[in-house]
């Protein structure tokens, strides 16, 4: 009896012990990951702003464009090349309307990257990192609702010609709905995109890409 009394006695700490292991292991809800920002109404956009535009001077942004920090655009993950939006700094109320012509911020949790001059109209070049509102002014796209959730099109094919685009098209119109031609100017030239479709889903446009890849398409899935 006395043995087991001792036995009793050395395990309790133990079994405690495990006990509060098993409890203190989860990390604290406010160590969760957030996703960044937030939509109101899906055209308006809540998160952190960046800038760049420095070292970026003078090369291509994404949309094809020769980029410029002097020039009031700006860099989102999923924004319609050519949409137009309203910044507004929430910490000091300044605004400023600027053109989605790149891809980005790749960093942290950032919605929007401005070139050099729209971040210093809302003074935000020394702090560097501040909370915006992006409200979107104009889009391209034919979306009415949620214009910051992503969409995807399939690039059959890009021309240095109208002529050669026009025709590709006219082929694409027999069996699709929604094919366009796209003219981008890179690097000084200008080229024609035929593209087919638009989806709110990766998985439905590589659907589209692989049946016209069947009939004879090189195709690209791209975000809008």
């Amino acid at each position: 009896m006395r043995t087991r009394l001792i036995l009793l006695i050395f395990l309790i700490p133990v079994v405690y012990a495990c006990g509060k292991k098993s409890v203190t292991s989860y990390p604290a809800p406010e160590q969760q990951p957030s996703t960044p920002g937030y939509t109101i109404e899906g055209s308006t956009q809540i998160g952190l702003a960046s800038w760049y535009g420095i070292e970026e001077h003078n090369n291509y942004a994404a949309s094809g464009e020769r980029f410029s920090k002097h020039d009031y655009t700006a860099a989102h993950k999923t924004l319609p090349m050519g949409t137009v939006v309203r910044v507004t700094n929430l910490e000091n109320g300044r605004d400023v309307v600027v053109k989605i012509n790149d891809r980005g911020p790749f960093v942290g949790d950032r919605i929007i990257d401005l070139s050099h001059a729209p971040a210093q109209t809302i003074e935000m070049v020394q702090k560097g990192v501040v909370k915006v509102k992006v409200e979107v002014v104009s889009t391209p796209s034919t979306k009415t609702s949620n214009f910051f959730k992503p969409e995807y099109t399939v690039q059959v094919a890009s021309y240095s010609n109208s002529v050669s685009a026009d025709k590709a098209k006219r082929v694409l119109d027999r069996g699709y709905n929604d094919v366009r031609v796209e003219s981008v100017n890179i690097k000084g030239s200008k080229y024609y995109r035929v593209r087919v479709g638009r989806y709110n889903s990766k998985k439905d446009a590589q659907k589209a890409a692989k049946k016209l890849r069947r009939e004879g398409y090189t195709t690209r899935v791209i975000l809008e």
